[in-house]
């Protein structure tokens, strides 16, 4: 089986970079994907986490909202209970460990791609050139 998500969008909101228990970073983040059907433009909001601790370090170092990114992840449904004790739901796009891509295609308000880099974690990192 197969669960495999590719998004190509905006961020609507700086990245917010938090650690587990165990110090690892992660990142949440919300992307906008936009759909035009004939007229009228169709924007859908996505949740996204970052668990790879390297790739949600180079994500709160280097993308801000607005910035168009291309993901690769796992999509995910959870329950919890609010303080209301309301059973509530949540989809989630997942990059996980090791598997996980990110690109960044272009800075904030930026029209034109910026050079692709890749973003396996599998990849060098530099710390002159933003790649993850």
């Amino acid at each position: 089986m197969i669960n495999k998500v590719i998004l190509v969008g905006r961020l609507g909101a700086d990245p917010e970079i938090k650690q587990t228990k165990k110090g690892d970073a992660f990142a949440n983040m919300s992307i906008a994907t936009n759909k035009k059907i004939r007229d009228e433009e169709k924007t859908t909001w996505h949740k996204v986490v970052v668990f790879d601790p390297r790739l949600a370090e180079m994500v709160g170092k280097y993308v801000k909202a607005g910035t168009q990114l291309y993901l690769e992840g796992e999509i995910e449904t959870r329950s919890y209970e609010d303080a209301g004790g309301q059973k509530r739901y949540v989809t989630e796009i997942i990059v996980p460990r090791f598997s996980g891509v990110i690109r960044m295609l272009s800075a904030k308000g930026e029209n034109k791609p910026a050079a692709p880099a890749p973003a396996s974690n599998n990849d060098a990192w530099d710390d002159e050139k933003p790649q993850f």
